[in-house]
């Protein structure tokens, strides 16, 4: 008999079981999961021994890549600078082929001057004589092209004390003075004041550059160009 205002919980058996074994499950739970923790950090603790190889290993394969990367750069630069060196040996080659070609010599009694040879006559005639005496040298009568030329024949004129005819005349009939090879004069290298038209062909002295009467017996200047031997 049960004492009167007391109540008396019973449980079923089957849920009695049920709790028991409930905390039994978690127990093995429990050491499963311990069992695995101790695995794992086991397997987490290398030898210090491995570490040293793994760093050993990757310093040589980081030196490896630099040393293909600077072997590359170097082939790459030797594969620039081979076709430049091969230019400039050529290119130099050229030039010394070229100055032992480029020789360049005047006739005997020629006197050399940049491109040109000029031949001081020996004797004195009208400006037709003298065209025709450079004909035959195979030379013309000398026209001026630049300033240091025009000085040059200056100063050897009063070397010799001579005054030349040079291949300059005054064409009436277009009141230009032409050059022998037909080229209009440059008022900006000569100027000539003509004051009489009879007086058309062009004397050159030490001091200045002058008309005359082309009949007029005067020594003159031939040039022709230099020879390449």
């Amino acid at each position: 008999m049960q004492e009167a205002g007391k109540l008396s919980v019973v449980r079923p058996r089957c849920e009695q079981g049920k709790t028991a074994a409930t905390g039994q499950l978690k127990k093995q739970n429990l050491w499963i999961l311990h069992v695995y923790s101790l695995h794992f950090q086991d397997a987490c603790r290398c030898p210090r021994w491995h570490w040293l190889a793994l760093k050993v290993g990757c310093a040589g394969l980081i030196l490896l890549v630099l040393s293909l990367a600077g072997f590359g750069v170097s082939v790459g630069f030797l594969v620039q600078i081979l076709p430049i060196e091969k230019c400039a040996a050529a290119q130099e080659n050229l030039t010394e082929a070229t100055e032992r070609s480029v020789i360049l010599t005047c006739p005997r009694d020629w006197h050399p001057y940049w491109d040109k040879c000029l031949f001081i006559s020996q004797t004195s005639g009208p400006w037709a004589e003298g065209l025709a005496d450079c004909s035959v040298k195979e030379a013309t009568l000398l026209f001026i092209e630049y300033e240091e030329e025009l000085r040059f024949i200056r100063e050897f004129s009063e070397k010799i004390g001579q005054t030349f005819y040079i291949g300059l005349n005054y064409v009436p009939a277009k009141k230009i003075w032409k050059w022998i090879n037909g080229s209009i004069l440059n008022p900006h290298l000569l100027q000539i004041t003509l004051k009489d038209e009879e007086k058309s062909c062009t004397l050159i002295s030490k001091t200045k550059v002058f008309s005359d009467i082309c009949s007029t017996d005067n020594h003159f200047v031939c040039q022709k160009k230099l020879k390449h031997v």
